[in-house]
């Protein structure tokens, strides 16, 4: 009896402990201690409990609690007021039944989402034989209570997952050398102006398609000629199989409230440049879908000259991204022509390219309208006497090369052969010509895999590669 007795009293534990763990109320994992929530905004929250279940939020800076009840899918889903940036601290404590989840060292300020492969993956103690410049100065003197990172944890899947691994972490010389180094510098330089807490989101992968990022049903519609296997194990390369980095690492935080997105990709995708503006427009329609923000900007960083198998081949790549942020509703476009390595993917200056990004967030979300935050793009080349005439849309104050020899020109005539050609800036536009070519009808810059560029804008930045010509077979 006294046996049976234990185990009697033993199995009520037990199923006591399990009912009790079901009835806590949970919380998706991005909410958590030292988080930075997007000012004045409904705040999305969300978590699981039982159906039914009343789910209250307390929130420091406001008396009433925000309520709502678990649905029979046992999700649930608060929208939060949030306030005015400021440095004050918060907290915010999710209850269900005498089951309490308190999230403190809360932040609001802006938020922004960080996402592409190996160069916004970049972190800013660098990669193996592979520095940040100034990486090692700016860590030592990094510690900053109000910029702060979550990172996303790799996860390559097939199915759409709720929860992710990550914690936001205060940027500091312990912290800051696994932060983005693009990410870090665009936080870093956007706070500096606007004076307010800036959180990032991180979630990139090493090698990634810009298909990985997009999800099934966005296939499924647009894009029906492209298979998603229903196994990936023996993928060699599972990161450029479409869907599968969405799944796992977007849409567990998909809904977060954010500013905007910018993103540092392409490479993965050289091969395959023809269908990168259609890939590009599909995802970001279907992040604006998933965030319910129709207006949602991404930023994208134009990939950096380097020495491809296909020597040209990034070079119709880069067009291909300028494309995108002339042609397609809130994008912009940070140009890295100066910032290339002929021998190395990841260029070090992650600065260059986070900056080039904040200059776009400032001057086009936060009010900075009269800041030169773009270099003169190429619309058009007239031939006369020998010469390429060529305009330039956002010319601002002119071009400059900083006093050095202008390179990187090429003209060909009627057998579309292109030789190298000198250019001059005559006001406002610039002339190329070539003894080689004396009746050019085609010409281009830096159109090549690595190139250093030079060709600025007197705003310092760099002039896009690009050409008059669609022969896409001349290389």
């Amino acid at each position: 009896m006294k046996l049976k007795l234990i185990l009697f009293l033993l199995a009520a534990f037990f199923w006591a402990g399990i009912s009790h763990l079901e009835a806590q109320v949970k919380v998706a994992s991005i909410f958590n201690d030292n988080m930075v929530l997007q000012q004045k905004t409904k705040a999305p929250v969300w978590g699981r409990a039982l159906p039914g279940k009343k789910i209250s939020i307390t929130v420091s800076w406001q008396e009433a609690p925000c309520e709502t009840v678990a649905g029979k899918d046992s999700t649930w889903r608060v929208f939060i007021p949030t306030p005015e940036a400021s440095f004050d601290k918060q907290t915010i404590t999710i209850s269900s039944e005498g089951s309490s989840k308190t999230i403190g060292n809360v932040l609001i300020g802006e938020v922004w989402l960080c996402s592409g492969q190996s160069n916004m993956e970049m972190p800013m103690k660098g990669y193996s034989s592979q520095p940040v410049l100034g990486g090692q100065d700016d860590i030592a003197r990094s510690g900053n209570d109000f910029l702060r990172c979550f990172t996303v944890g790799r996860n390559i899947t097939l199915e759409k997952q709720n929860s992710c691994t990550g914690r936001w972490e205060i940027a500091s010389p312990n912290t800051t050398p696994n932060f983005t180094a693009t990410g870090y510098y665009f936080a870093r330089l956007l706070q500096d102006v606007l004076g307010i807490p800036v959180g990032i989101i991180h979630s990139s992968v090493g090698g990634s398609a810009i298909e990985a990022w997009i999800p099934r049903e966005t296939f499924e519609k647009d894009f029906p000629s492209i298979a998603i296997p229903d196994d990936i194990s023996n993928e060699k390369r599972q990161v450029l199989v479409p869907t599968v980095l969405f799944n796992g690492m977007i849409n567990p935080i998909a809904g977060y409230a954010i500013k905007g997105a910018v993103w540092y990709q392409g490479e993965a995708n050289v091969p395959r440049y023809q269908e990168y503006p259609r890939m590009f427009a599909a995802m970001h329609k279907a992040w604006m879908k998933y965030w319910d923000n129709d207006k949602l900007p991404i930023y994208l960083c134009q990939i950096a000259p380097f020495r491809f198998r296909d020597n040209a081949g990034n070079a119709f790549l880069r067009e291909a991204q300028l494309k995108i942020a002339r042609t397609q509703p809130n994008t912009g476009i940070a140009i890295l022509m100066d910032t290339g390595e002929e021998m190395c993917i990841h260029p070090a200056n992650k600065k260059a390219a986070g900056e080039r990004l904040a200059y776009i967030a400032l001057a086009r979300n936060y009010g900075f309208s009269n800041l030169p935050y773009q270099a003169p793009v190429f619309s058009k080349a007239e031939y006369q006497n020998g010469k390429a005439i060529l305009s330039f849309e956002n010319t601002g104050l002119g071009f400059t090369s900083f006093n050095q020899p202008l390179s990187g020109f090429e003209l060909a005539g009627s057998d579309r052969k292109f030789h190298p050609a000198s250019a001059t800036i005559v006001r406002g536009k610039i002339e190329v010509e070539s003894q080689a070519v004396p009746a050019p009808v085609a010409v281009r810059y830096a159109f090549k895999g690595y190139i250093k560029g030079s060709l600025f804008g007197s705003n310092g930045l760099p002039v896009s590669s690009f050409r008059s010509d669609d022969w896409d077979d001349v290389r």
